[in-house]
């Protein structure tokens, strides 16, 4: 895994960690459950978009 991709993959982490600590937050369980299901296919996207 290349640099660039390392450094993308943790800055989603954090993007996805923000979101989830803020919906917490606020109580939104629904918010948290979509955030947690879409970030494995986020993830996804940064890997498969360098392989290609």
């Amino acid at each position: 895994m290349g640099e660039q991709v390392r450094m993308r993959l943790v800055a989603l982490h954090d993007e996805y960690v923000e979101a989830v600590n803020a919906a917490v937050a606020e109580g939104r369980g629904d918010l948290v459950d979509h955030l947690t299901e879409e970030y494995p296919d986020a993830a996804l996207r940064i890997l498969t978009s360098e392989a290609a």
